[in-house]
């Protein structure tokens, strides 16, 4: 299991435990969307051309991402364009800027991942990951963001369950891969890989976002079957990698 429990940021792929985050609104949008506002407009009218279901919405990007001196992952975050982060994104240095977002792990009681397939409509068509999305206003709370909230408003919009019937079986960790940082934790699902199959297929049937094709469940530790994301290997060899996988623990009979 590749976990750091130094209070540094990581090597890219390593995870680290923390005792929280810490995540402060600045005012304005990112200085990278004020420095290339042109280049992220242009691309902004490519992308949603080929792809017009995309909103332009605003979202946080963010700075200074660190893991503070109470262990809590920290950064400095501005409301932007939507515009930004998809262009951001596309350069080789990902310059200036960082991403930040929250992320639940819902493990079913039989032991399974359960994970989700983004539809074709959206920014990430096919990619196969954790329900999630980019902080925005709506997860701010007097100037922080709440990344806890965020996580369940996430997971019910996309899956239609419900975290607040989960047991929390973790604290905080963090990933960090790219410039992109994701901030986690551990979910127990009371439903097996069945109930939570069905519950999230009568969701589909009644989702006008249909941001997702459907539920994936992850068993193992086998990486290149699916298409993944890269913050998503660390977490699944978290999870079932060797004697050590956090499956064996919480799976109930």
């Amino acid at each position: 299991m590749n976990v750091s429990a130094t209070l540094r940021m990581p090597a890219d792929g390593v995870i680290v435990p923390l005792s929280g985050y810490d995540v402060v609104l600045k005012d304005g949008p990112h200085p990278i969307y004020l420095e290339r506002t042109a280049e992220i407009e242009a691309n902004w009218l490519a992308e949603h051309a080929a792809n017009p279901a995309l909103f332009n919405g605003r979202m946080l990007m963010h700075s200074n991402v660190h893991i503070d001196s109470m262990g809590r992952m920290a950064s400095e975050a501005h409301l932007s364009p939507y515009s930004t982060m998809l262009w951001w994104r596309k350069q080789p240095d990902r310059p200036k800027a960082e991403h930040l977002f929250s992320m639940a792990i819902p493990i079913t009681r039989d032991g399974a991942l359960l994970a989700v397939e983004m539809s074709a409509h959206t920014a990430n068509p096919g990619r196969i990951y954790c329900a999630a999305g980019s902080l925005d206003q709506h997860d701010l709370v007097d100037g922080r963001a709440d990344l806890d909230s965020n996580m369940v408003r996430e997971v019910r919009e996309e899956t239609g369950l419900y975290l607040g019937e989960a047991v929390k079986v973790s604290g905080y960790f963090g990933v960090r891969v790219n410039r992109a940082t994701v901030v986690f934790r551990f979910f127990q699902l009371p439903y097996d890989v069945d109930e939570c199959s069905s519950r999230i297929l009568r969701h589909m049937e009644d989702d006008a976002e249909q941001e997702i094709a459907g539920p994936v469940f992850i068993r193992d530790s086998q990486i290149d079957v699916q298409k993944y994301p890269t913050f998503m290997p660390p977490i699944i060899e978290m999870i079932y990698g060797g004697d050590a996988g956090l499956a064996k623990i919480w799976k109930q009979d």
